[in-house]
């Protein structure tokens, strides 16, 4: 029997090992190592997203998980995504409007108050305090 999280614990997938606010949460049990996704691609990208990473942490606590198609960004809950293509890395993140600004290349309507947004990293410089703001937005959204 899986046991149910308390409030405010995470549940544990027990086929991969992954962690989810919800109880036998829909997920692929597909996962990738962290390295495989800039296997092949350029190199300069791991940097990027380093960067990335470093700045994400001083927000607040954050969980890589690299799976087969990206690498999701917890914290309690997802908040973000990074997927590495050939020269560029496209970033995902959550906000509570649409977000109009040349930098966005997608965004999606996920319900009333929920927004999904797209914008492409080619060099640490992309990772400026706009970005961050942004991203600070959706490590809020995610309780």
């Amino acid at each position: 029997m899986i046991e149910k999280p308390r409030r405010g614990q995470l549940w544990k997938c027990p086929e991969c090992g992954r962690e989810f606010a919800k109880r036998k949460q829909w997920h692929s049990c597909a996962v990738k190592g962290l390295d495989e996704h800039f296997r092949g691609r350029d190199p300069h990208l791991r940097g990027v997203f380093e960067v990335l990473l470093s700045k994400l942490r001083k927000i607040g606590p954050v969980k890589v998980d690299p799976v087969k198609t990206s690498i999701n960004l917890t914290a309690s809950r997802h908040f973000g995504a990074v997927t590495v293509r050939g020269n560029y890395l496209r970033v995902g993140f959550y906000a509570p409007k649409r977000i109009i600004d040349p930098r966005i290349v997608h965004f999606e309507r996920l319900g009333p108050d929920r927004f999904g947004h797209s914008v492409v990293l080619e060099s640490v410089a992309d990772v400026d305090e706009q970005l961050m703001a942004w991203f600070a937005a959706a490590f809020a959204m995610r309780a």
